[in-house]
């Protein structure tokens, strides 16, 4: 699929949403003075980041040194990624994971200027840089523990799904009226 196996592509997926996480948790004890989960998922991953992880390494699997592009990519498919998310959870959900409504050059609260520039910059970064080091690093891992651990976490993904979207489905209750329930903290 796309020049990656079943394997890859959910070891890229794993790889992109836990670094993503990380990297949430580490913007939030900056910004908001305190670590909070800030996957829809109880473990520690965020989707969002190994979807769009993922779909940037298919398209630049063979260009990977044409950064402008990967600059201008990593604007649009992390806004685009971000935003349609954000709107899918508040459709789905009655509820806001994040808001950008205090930043200037915002859209609705779902994305902002200051995070699509850092998108591109990231794209640069990972796509470019470390992606490769990623796949040399997977190619390396034995088959028969790699495929343990992808069996391992598709069911583990599955059932922290299923677990994630009743606890979602529950914030609807919580909400005031037409105020969407906002389930973290914002940014300082």
């Amino acid at each position: 699929m796309y020049g990656y196996t079943f394997y890859e592509i959910v070891m890229i997926f794993l790889f992109w949403g836990i670094t993503g996480w990380l990297i949430e948790v580490i913007d939030m004890k900056i910004e908001a003075g305190e670590l909070q989960n800030r996957g829809f998922l109880h473990m520690p991953i965020c989707p969002l980041y190994g979807i769009g992880m993922l779909f940037m390494c298919m398209i630049f699997r063979e260009g990977r040194s044409a950064y402008a592009v990967l600059f201008a990519f990593g604007i649009i498919v992390g806004s685009l990624v971000e935003y349609l998310t954000g709107w899918l959870l508040e459709k789905l959900f009655h509820t806001k994971w994040w808001d950008y409504s205090h930043m200037r050059f915002q859209v609705k609260g779902r994305v902002c200027l200051r995070n699509s520039i850092l998108f591109g910059f990231g794209a640069i970064l990972t796509i470019g840089f470390i992606q490769p080091a990623v796949e040399q690093t997977l190619y390396r891992i034995p088959p028969s523990v790699g495929t343990i651990v992808v069996d391992a976490a598709v069911v583990i993904l599955v059932i922290d799904t299923i677990v994630s979207v009743i606890r979602a489905l529950q914030y609807r209750g919580e909400c005031d009226g037409e105020n969407l329930f906002v389930v973290f903290k914002s940014h300082r």
